[in-house]
């Protein structure tokens, strides 16, 4: 391609020469003014997108917002949804706010790294941050500390800290491990033991005695045990590198006891070819007969288990540990087990092969969203005629799929029973569209806001016309204060770090 070589000067001159040839003595034209950008605006003039109720409690933006300067940031800033409040992250910088929904008020704001989002004992969703230096600490939803290492390489792990052998690794996982409880308390000490080598026809050595494998003797007939991969309540569960899971008490009356084993062996997998480790995906809570879950609870899983009579009760404490179990190339199956007992409630074939996780890996996978209200779980998919898949965890079928025609549609987060998620319009501009979480029913699309983030007690963040509203219940129609404890409070059950929503 050529492009033009006369110079600047020259080309100057002959304009100005063309002009006053057919214009006469030219006037300078006068400079425009600058035209200024329209004020910020400070009244809603949308409608609330489905899902979100109240009204318009305040705006973020402008000179009247009286909100923290962090929502200034000229690189923007990232807004996530933690129990009944807004995380708010600078996007130039390592800085972070917490915002109470209801009231505005700042509860926690400091300069530190976020590695993402974990669980408390209950389930409830907590922060995990690393310092300058790199130390880790965990914060809850209201910015009161949860818990910081004693020593150094303690780890945190769904409530509980883990103490790994010093120099520890996934290549070299043996040694004595330490669980201790948020505040230091030790709660049980364990030797995760390296397998004896058989040698010829020789017999094995007899265990100690008095040795009944509890705490990782591996005496004769017993599981040998292995490294914390997910927790909840005073339960955790081992990994041993194996096609096994053990879960295994940490109360203060019976640590060490061993509660329930899953053996893919025994687990009923159609497999063609070696069982891999497991992968915890997550210990999620199943909802209530008056919530109204995915599928029917009498009409059992997708192999029969998980009937009316096995998951009789209230429902508020009922809940299911997820496994995956995945091959390399044949695709992966999900198994959901009680959580009290390792009873298998159902298992479902993915739709194609997903990546096997490392053996040690902790609970979570990235991406994951749970519909608590309805007991739907979107899964992504790294293959097959799915990129993501609706899961009903009470009844253990695929409710519907994100086919790859419909790639264009990426959920975002999923709030009260709904799904809310970017859909690619025809024009190219991204859009946001609400699916019913059971049917996949389109319930809201060319909407006039887009909701940013929805906390647990439906507080909402909206964007339209270059402003921030923050919409929900009016104050005298707030949430009371639950206690602490009250397991209501809890978000997110996974403990799925960098969940996206």
């Amino acid at each position: 391609m050529r492009s033009s070589r006369v110079p600047q000067a020259l080309t100057c001159g002959l304009a100005a020469l063309l002009a006053a040839g057919c214009t006469g003595d030219p006037e300078p034209p006068a400079p425009s003014p600058e035209a200024e950008p329209a004020p910020l605006p400070t009244s809603f003039a949308g409608e609330a997108p489905p899902g979100v109720e109240g009204e318009v409690l305040r705006y973020l933006h402008g000179d009247s917002a009286q909100a923290h300067d962090i929502l200034d940031d000229p690189l923007g800033v990232r807004i996530s949804p933690v129990g009944e409040s807004f995380l708010i992250s600078s996007g130039g910088e390592d800085r972070h706010l917490l915002h109470d929904a209801a009231t505005g008020d700042t509860l926690w704001e400091g300069e530190a790294r976020f590695r993402g989002f974990d669980s408390a004992a209950d389930g409830a969703r907590v922060l995990s941050m690393a310092d300058a230096d790199g130390v880790p600490f965990v914060l809850d939803s209201r910015g009161e500390p949860v818990w910081e290492p004693q020593e150094e390489g303690d780890a945190y792990l769904d409530g509980l800290a883990v103490r790994r052998p010093e120099g520890w690794s996934a290549e070299e996982p043996h040694g004595e491990f330490t669980l201790l409880d948020a505040d230091g308390g030790e709660l049980w000490s364990y030797e995760f033991a390296e397998p004896e080598e058989s040698e010829g026809s020789e017999e094995p050595e007899e265990p100690a005695e008095g040795g009944d494998g509890a705490d990782g003797d591996g005496g004769a007939g017993e599981p040998s045990l292995g490294v914390p991969v997910a927790a909840r309540g005073d339960m955790v569960v081992l990994a041993s590198g194996g096609p096994s899971l053990q879960a295994r008490s940490v109360a203060a009356d019976t640590a060490g006891e061993e509660l329930w084993t899953v053996d893919g062996e025994d687990a009923g997998l159609d497999s063609s070819g070696p069982v891999l480790p497991p992968q915890v995906m997550g210990v999620y809570p199943l909802p209530g007969p008056e919530e109204g879950g995915g599928a029917d609870p009498a009409d059992g899983g997708a192999d029969g288990a998980g009937d009316g009579e096995a998951r009789e009760g209230d429902g508020a404490d009922e809940a299911v540990v997820l496994l995956r179990w995945a091959q390399p190339e044949a695709p992966s199956t999900l198994s959901a087990h009680d959580p009290t007992t390792g009873d298998l409630l159902w298992t479902l074939e993915e739709p194609g092969a997903n990546p096997t996780a490392g053996a040690f890996d902790p609970a979570g996978t990235v991406g994951n969203l749970y519909d608590a209200s309805t007991g739907v779980l979107l899964l992504p998919q790294a293959s097959g005629e799915a990129t993501t898949v609706a899961v009903d965890l009470a009844g253990g079928e695929v409710l519907w799929g994100l086919e790859e025609e419909a790639g264009s549609i990426s959920p975002a987060f999923a709030f009260d029973g709904l799904v809310y998620g970017d859909s690619r319009g025809s024009t190219g501009a991204d859009e946001q569209l609400v699916l019913d979480a059971v049917t996949m029913d389109v319930v809201g699309d060319d909407l006039s806001a887009y909701v940013e983030a929805v906390t647990e007690d439906g507080y909402a963040i909206l964007v339209h016309d270059r402003q921030r509203f923050v919409y929900g219940p009016p104050p005298e129609e707030g949430p009371s204060e639950a206690p602490a404890d009250d397991p209501e409070r809890g978000g997110d059950p996974s403990g799925s770090p960098g969940d996206g929503g």
